[in-house]
């Protein structure tokens, strides 16, 4: 089976068509979206309707995406996360708000453990960026394999060390071998907010016939959806940081 994994699309409707157009010729069988659809973009309903009809679709729940239901608080939220969020409830159409209410935030499927920020404590939504909540990750998870999102940066993590996955221009795919026994964390990166440095938008592939998991950047039209968060009232910061990758 070959299992496309996508996380943190953030109302950004340029950058998740890219994703679905470049998907559909890598012999993909399921998706996987591991939360964010919603926050800082201007096309929250779009991205929420399109995410519904991809085929064998199962997705959790993240925290801008609990934020856009109040099941996380928007107060808690950097200023101008929050000010999205509160647009965004604003925005949301009914199906689409019960589309969010009805995500679980972690699922185990197939022996694979999913969740939008870190197992232990899904609803918390600590970043695993260092050793410490590594650590924690791999004692909460039974699974080998652990995919997650949230920090925007695509990583492959071990109990030894993490290993960004770095792509040298314009290369736009990178295949990993996994090790067969031992605890992984696989980062996923992000499809609408890449925060490593690359504007492209980034998800990857888990082959479970191979044991190996395929990372892809697609270049897409950031100026665009930028004009929207900007024509939207939103902050201008929210749109000029997509062009950096930070």
């Amino acid at each position: 089976m070959r299992l496309a994994i996508f996380s943190d699309i953030h109302g950004n409707l340029e950058a998740l068509q890219a994703f679905i157009q470049d998907v559909r010729h890598r012999r993909v069988h399921r998706y996987m979206c591991l939360g964010d659809i919603v926050g800082y973009g201007a096309n929250p309903n779009e991205c929420i309707e399109r995410i519904r009809t991809l085929p064998k679709m199962n997705c959790v729940l993240g925290n801008h995406d609990a934020a856009a239901i109040w099941r996380y608080s928007p107060y808690s939220m950097t200023k101008d996360a929050k000010e999205v969020i509160l647009w965004t409830i604003d925005q949301l159409i009914r199906d689409n708000s019960v589309f969010l209410k009805q995500l679980r935030p972690k699922l185990i499927m197939g022996g694979l453990c999913f969740v939008h920020a870190n197992p232990y404590n899904p609803e918390a939504y600590r970043y695993v960026i260092n050793r410490k909540y590594a650590m924690r990750s791999f004692a909460a998870a039974r699974q080998r394999l652990t995919f997650i999102g949230h920090s925007h940066r695509p990583v492959i993590i071990t109990k030894k060390n993490f290993f960004q996955i770095t792509f040298e221009s314009p290369k736009g795919s990178i295949a990993y071998s996994l090790e067969k026994v031992k605890k992984q964390i696989i980062n996923c990166g992000s499809i609408g907010q890449p925060r490593d440095g690359d504007p492209r938008a980034c998800y990857c592939i888990f082959d479970t016939r191979e044991n190996e998991v395929e990372f892809h950047r697609i270049a897409y039209d950031f100026q665009s959806a930028a004009s929207k968060i900007t024509s939207a009232g939103l902050p201008d910061f929210l749109g000029s940081r997509l062009a950096r990758g930070r």
